[in-house]
């Protein structure tokens, strides 16, 4: 499912209320002097989550002065001043105080003059800093190519460990003394072996007590409701960063970590909200893993199944809940719905009738390119992997309007072995639309698709490939 329509939506609903948050000094007037910048057109810029949105544009007059002005503020961030080309010609922070003046010098930047504004000063003094750092860094890490003994490069490595541990220092004693912009920047590029805040005689005895000291530090200081966060381009990195290193990789405990997530960030009109919210649904919605699609309706069932959001567009918010009906009735663990289907001569044949200790359903289509492909090959696990654990082929052909390309495609194949049906024209007995529409009960959006079930009908695999199988089954 792609729901890029819905970023494109968002970004712009964010970004055209962006500045509504009432700060110190109201108002905004950043002005940028350069020679280089005379007649030209400018744009400024800022992250929104992983993406760049333009916000204004600004022409410099035969001076190369230019200013951007707004009658209140843009919430605080990192923000871009970008040439006509849409390149980054400077970097700069937004804060409580958004009037000032910057006179960038490209050929030396440590020598770019900042007017009114200690934030963007104490910027533009890090990236000095860290540049300069980097480059010890590169000038070491080269080096060690010409080095043979193992005690030289041992030394290089410690000398390198000092000056990325400058950096670290850096950051931290600035966070300590401040409580800006930049300081939360520093917060969320927090390395994840950070334990700079125990205390002198605190001791951690083990692996899962170093472990759970730094899971329980690693959002310190970050608020899920501060909007600032999302004008860097560092959230989600920082969120996946936690979730690859400190949570489970069961449903149960990424839903709860989320949950946890959201629960802090939740508001109406939060942004934090409404792109953490469709961050964790993108990545869960079509998951890589098998049986993660119940972590998308865990949120979804919590977070918008009953509720409306006026940053949601009806078509987006239609979207999730077609979504929500494809994936509810196919979980893992779950019972397999019926399927109503006859057989090749036109007799009964559901589901749930055919008894085997292992039942693979197949829904696929005759004329599918694909299909024509897949189930010889399903056919061939079938005779040689699979032929000792009493495992029976349930195949649902889709396509009721090519009956003689069917029985051939069985005939040529030799597929005679498995229940080969179809779906029922009629059912007979208290039935609802929803028990008889199989292809939203199964999650079908094309062919094939494949499920794997136990011999109680119940769902033990999905959305993988059925080579993978014989590996789960044992």
């Amino acid at each position: 499912m792609n729901i890029s329509f819905f970023w494109k939506f968002l970004i712009f609903c964010s970004l055209t209320n962006c500045s509504t948050t009432a700060t110190k000094d109201s108002g905004c007037v950043v002005e940028f002097q350069s020679d280089a910048y005379k007649n030209k057109s400018f744009y400024l810029a800022s992250h929104y989550g992983k993406y760049q949105t333009l916000l204004d544009t600004v022409a410099a007059d035969s001076t190369g002065k230019l200013t951007f002005k707004k009658t209140d503020n843009y919430v605080s961030g990192i923000y871009m001043l970008l040439n006509n080309s849409k390149e980054i010609e400077f970097e700069f922070l937004m804060d409580d105080v958004q009037q000032f003046k910057i006179e960038p010098n490209s050929k030396d930047p440590s020598k770019t003059k900042i007017y009114n504004s200690p934030l963007n000063i104490d910027f533009r003094d890090f990236n000095y800093f860290l540049k300069s750092k980097q480059t010890q860094i590169q000038l070491l890490q080269q080096s060690t190519t010409t080095i043979d003994a193992q005690k030289e490069k041992f030394f290089v490595q410690e000398k390198i460990k000092t000056v990325e541990e400058e950096i670290k220092n850096y950051k931290r004693n600035y966070v300590l003394s401040h409580a800006n912009t930049l300081a939360l920047l520093f917060k969320l590029t927090q390395p994840i072996d950070d334990f700079s805040s125990l205390t002198k005689n605190q001791k951690l005895a083990t692996k899962k007590d170093s472990i759970s000291y730094l899971k329980n530090n690693y959002f310190k200081g970050i608020d899920f409701k501060d909007s600032r966060l999302l004008r860097s381009p560092f959230l989600e990195p920082k969120l996946s960063k936690y979730f690859e290193f400190f949570v489970a990789k069961t449903v149960d405990a990424i839903s709860d970590e989320i949950i946890k997530i959201l629960d802090e960030a939740y508001s109406t009109e939060n942004d934090m909200f409404k792109y953490m919210s469709m961050y964790f649904l993108d990545q869960y919605i079509a998951p890589k893993q098998m049986g993660h699609d119940r972590i998308f309706l865990n949120l979804y069932t919590r977070y918008f199944k009953n509720k409306t959001y006026h940053w949601l567009p009806l078509v987006q918010k239609e979207l999730f809940n077609s979504k929500a009906r494809h994936l509810e009735h196919n979980q893992l663990g779950s019972k397999a719905k019926e399927l109503f289907m006859n057989s090749m001569d036109g007799n009964p044949l559901y589901l749930h009738t055919t008894s085997a200790n292992y039942t693979v359903v197949v829904f696929w289509d005759p004329t599918c390119g694909h299909c024509q492909t897949e189930i010889p090959r399903i056919n061939r696990l079938h005779k040689n992997e699979w032929k000792n654990l009493d495992l029976s082929i349930y195949a649902v052909n889709m396509n009721t309007d090519v009956n003689t390309e069917w029985k051939k495609f069985i005939e040529t194949h030799q597929l005679s072995s498995w229940n080969h049906v179809s779906p029922a024209k009629e059912v007979s007995g208290n039935y609802s639309q929803i028990d008889v529409d199989y292809q939203t009960l199964y999650n079908i959006e094309q062919t094939p698709v494949f499920y794997l079930l136990d011999k109680n009908k119940m769902i033990i695999a999905k959305d993988i490939d059925p080579q993978d199988y014989l590996k789960l089954i044992n």
